[in-house]
């Protein structure tokens, strides 16, 4: 038998299958969502789980890492789901390490761009083993809104309007960004509801980034669903039964 499949395979109906990434200002409901998830394991950068009952191993370096995922390759575990909180914090101990690798103060000190290229196979190796892995991967992160500015002639001017998306710096938010299935923005609206976003909008004051796996009109979440894993699974399980 061939290693060539016969045809297209059909998408998966779990949420498993998937790899997420939730972001949002501080304080929004992030980890608390992360927590529902089912037997979820925190490798914790930050201090996000420390008011919650959640299983978690804190991570101070990047070598931790190494450590981490083997054990949770080779151990006998209960875990069903993986959360990195934060991949924001994740990304600056990769860039630490990589400077004491090679001596240096920054990622800038790398000729020609060689340290933000080794930090680059670092973040990247990171997301690849944690995708790899035979459960469901959350990640989490900050929000940031940049400003969005125009050229006007030879110079750029304020819009007064902002980008907002996770708070990694531009590769690296590009690197995980096109490695994950879901982008979901954890929101706060102007009647004090907690909204998971899952589709792009632009308006006049921002441009918010998201982003949900499937086909328009087929398999395709609602714009926005109460943030609630129970939710959140349901409106799953309605778009891609």
């Amino acid at each position: 038998m061939g290693i060539l499949p016969d045809g297209p395979t059909a998408p998966s109906n779990k949420m498993s299958d998937y790899v997420w990434l939730l972001y949002g200002a501080p304080g929004v409901g992030k980890t608390t969502l992360a927590s529902q998830f089912p037997n979820p394991l925190f490798l914790a950068t930050e201090a996000g789980t420390a008011g919650m009952d959640a299983a978690k191993v804190d991570v101070a370096t990047w070598k931790d890492f190494d450590v981490l995922l083997q054990a949770i390759q080779t151990e006998k575990h209960k875990y069903k789901t993986i959360v990195l909180d934060t991949v924001d914090v994740a990304h600056v101990l990769c860039s630490s390490y990589v400077c004491e690798q090679n001596g240096w103060v920054d990622v800038a000190d790398g000729d020609w761009g060689r340290g933000w290229r080794a930090v680059s196979r670092e973040f990247t190796n990171l997301i690849a083993r944690l995708r790899a892995l035979p459960m469901c991967v959350v990640f989490i992160s900050h929000e940031k809104r940049d400003e969005i500015r125009e050229k006007v002639g030879s110079k750029e001017v304020a819009t007064g309007r902002y980008y907002v998306s996770s708070a990694l710096p531009g590769k690296a938010r590009e690197m995980l960004h096109g490695a994950v299935d879901f982008i979901l923005r954890c929101e706060i609206t102007t009647e004090n509801n907690r909204i998971l976003r899952t589709q792009p909008i632009e308006n006049e004051r921002e441009r918010v980034e998201a982003k949900a796996r499937g086909q328009l009109g087929v398999r395709e979440l609602p714009e926005t669903i109460d943030m609630s894993f129970d939710s959140l699974s349901k409106s799953f399980r309605d778009s891609f039964k």
